[in-house]
């Protein structure tokens, strides 16, 4: 059950504004009249309507209540909050709502981020499933196969050692012509099971690899997600503190982001983000690995790398970035140059992946604290 997160005149409120949007989404109008009678008789929107109207009242209701615009991400947050999400997922997002009176764009995108890679772990556990499965039916395949051959045999020999009797040979060779027959048949019949098993269990490969990127990717920028960034963190920490090598971590921060969205639109905010990612990878090269950690915030991993070359990587993005004027595409309106600010830390001995991130985001924070697009070494 969703709990309640308004009080009852603002859900008369809100109610009214869904309804509103609804019709326009469904193109209907305000009229009360009535549809015709008899199915034959209902237009394709009415016929939509009748099938999902009610999951759309609600998951604008949804939207209302949490202050999201009618996007397509922010759909899809209402519709697993509705629908597709579990019942820890649904009080994840209430507990969001409660929490911060409403849920806003960054905020959307970092639950949907969290919902997706859960439900893509339990796409990849299915196939896993279908994988122990195919391979049970392919052993059964070859041992049936098997036991074909070995029949087969035995009934070669006993049929063999008739031929030398003149009355049964010619019944003999009969029986030899129809067991040849049959194993030709049977053989067939189970290469092409090999077969099919076969193509299925490639199509499964190329599914659970797609399966591994989309889990372990950044649906906007295409770059590693979160998840993937704390998987190779964690591998990089034990490397450098057993060969004593240094490493770094940096968080970087979009200036102003939510005076963009607000000004310009959340497309234009996307476009940003994407602006964004590309310079740092593309600045980054084989010297660093770059992820989105979330909403308008990268994280940037340098292994084998200190704090000085690791901040002259980072200035490369900041040069580049001065020395773009974006424009709002849809509307033609200056943006402006985008700035980061930057937060790095260096590993000290023995140090965990958690106190080294918590020292690279609290220089981050002083960063933006000093007056943003600027650099702060954590000491």
């Amino acid at each position: 059950m969703a709990m309640n997160f308004i009080s009852t005149n603002q859900e008369r409120n809100e109610s009214e504004r869904s309804g509103h949007l609804l019709g326009w989404l469904l193109g209907r109008g305000t009229s009360s009249e009535q549809p015709p009678n008899g199915r034959e008789q209902f237009s394709q929107v009415e016929r939509f309507q009748l099938r999902h109207g009610m999951l759309i009242e609600q998951i604008c209701a949804f939207l209302a209540r949490a202050g999201l615009d009618p996007i397509p991400d922010h759909f899809e947050l209402g519709w697993l909050y509705l629908a597709g999400a579990t019942f820890t997922q649904r009080h994840m997002i209430e507990a969001h709502m409660l929490e911060h009176g409403g849920i806003s764009p960054v905020a959307a995108v970092d639950l949907l981020d969290k919902i997706r890679t859960v439900l893509s772990e339990r796409e990849l556990t299915k196939m896993v499933d279908t994988v122990k499965a195919d391979i049970i039916e392919v052993t059964a395949t070859t041992g049936k196969s098997g036991r074909e051959a070995a029949d087969f045999g035995a009934a070669l020999g006993v049929s063999m050692s008739e031929l030398g009797d003149p009355k049964t040979a010619e019944a003999t060779v009969e029986k030899l012509q129809k067991l040849a027959s049959d194993m030709v048949e049977r053989t067939a019949r189970a290469e092409a099971e090999l077969k099919a098993r076969s193509k299925a269990m490639s199509q499964l490969r190329g599914r659970l690899a797609q399966s591994q990127k989309e889990a372990m990717s950044d649906a906007l920028t295409d770059l590693p997600n979160r998840r993937a960034f704390d998987l190779q963190l964690a591998q990089a920490i034990e490397a450098a503190h057993l060969a004593k090598h240094p490493l770094s971590v940096a968080f970087c921060d979009i200036d102003h982001f939510k005076r963009v969205n607000d000004t310009h639109g959340r497309a234009t905010g996307d476009r940003v983000i994407r602006h964004v990612a590309q310079i740092l990878k593309s600045c980054a090269g084989a010297k660093a690995h770059v992820a989105r950690h979330g909403g308008e915030e990268y994280a940037m991993l340098f292994e084998g790398l200190g704090p000085v070359p690791s901040c002259d990587l980072l200035n490369q993005a900041r040069a580049r970035l001065d020395a773009k004027r974006l424009i709002a595409r849809d509307t033609g309106k200056p943006i402006g140059a985008v700035t980061i600010s930057c937060g790095v830390a260096t590993i000290q001995p023995g140090e965990t992946a958690t106190g080294l991130l918590g020292r690279a985001d609290q220089a981050m924070h002083e960063a933006k604290n000093a007056g943003r697009d600027r650099i702060i070494v954590s000491r």
